[in-house]
């Protein structure tokens, strides 16, 4: 189950999707998405799409269906909605994309600690860039041993970025060239 909403809570079923066939879904899906649509419908879809409820078992993958909830969340650019879907859903395959959006969006308005907080409310999702992120802000927050032992795993996993360990061994004060 992925979502955020409680079916009842919509007079929906935790069934919802389940006979739906994968092949309709996502054609009309995929024409929603490209269709200007009214803040009622809007809503509509939002509630539809992140209620918690199995997935579709038809012509759909796991995967896919949580894309479109991804991309959903994506073209809706909520950072609010985004932080609540990535806290509730911490542990789902593809939140590194929505990690990433969140994380983009607060450093380009330069609110380091907001786009830092994100990693305390998320199971870490394997992406170089992200765990490279996430490595900066444990130093940013004075956590030089989580810090340096999160970038000894990554290094013992084959990791592999000379201007990036540069760096970190700079910020950490082993270089001080």
């Amino acid at each position: 189950l992925v979502g955020l909403y409680d079916p009842e809570e919509n007079g929906l079923n935790i069934e919802m999707w389940t006979n739906s066939d994968g092949e309709e879904l996502k054609s009309i899906l995929n024409k929603i998405y490209i269709t200007n649509l009214s803040t009622d419908a809007k809503e509509i879809l939002q509630i539809a799409l992140l209620t918690n409820s199995y997935f579709p078992e038809k012509n759909i993958s796991y995967e896919e269906f949580l894309e479109f909830k991804s991309n959903f969340l994506l073209k809706k650019k909520d950072l609010n909605l985004i932080k609540k879907f990535l806290t509730k859903n911490n542990k789902t395959s593809i939140n590194y994309l929505l990690i990433k959006y969140y994380v983009n969006e607060y450093l380009s308005i330069s609110d380091l600690e907001t786009a830092c907080s994100i990693f305390n409310k998320v199971e870490f999702v394997d992406d170089d860039y992200l765990t490279k992120f996430r490595i900066y802000c444990l130093v940013n927050e004075n956590r030089r041993e989580e810090a340096q032992l999160i970038f000894d795993l990554k290094k013992e996993l084959g990791f592999n970025d000379d201007f990036f360990e540069k760096k970190f061994n700079f910020l950490l004060g082993y270089d001080i060239n």
